[in-house]
């Protein structure tokens, strides 16, 4: 849902979950992948295959948050 630009309110809101969850959960990724922003974490997922690249929107492959 990053890679397609959703905000964390909006993935909150498809997945049922808070906002502050969500927001949790990505500020844990960032740290875990040493990014310092979204969009360099969606470079980092997409350069190291956890991501399907040429698929829209993009999906999952076997990562773990």
């Amino acid at each position: 849902m990053l890679a397609r630009g959703y905000t964390a309110t909006r993935i909150a809101r498809e997945m049922h979950l808070s906002r502050y969850t969500v927001a949790e959960r990505i500020s844990k990724l960032l740290v875990q992948f040493a990014c310092s922003n979204r969009s360099q974490l969606v470079a980092y997922f997409y350069a190291h295959r956890l991501l399907n690249v040429g698929i829209w929107p993009p999906s999952v492959s076997g990562v773990v948050g």
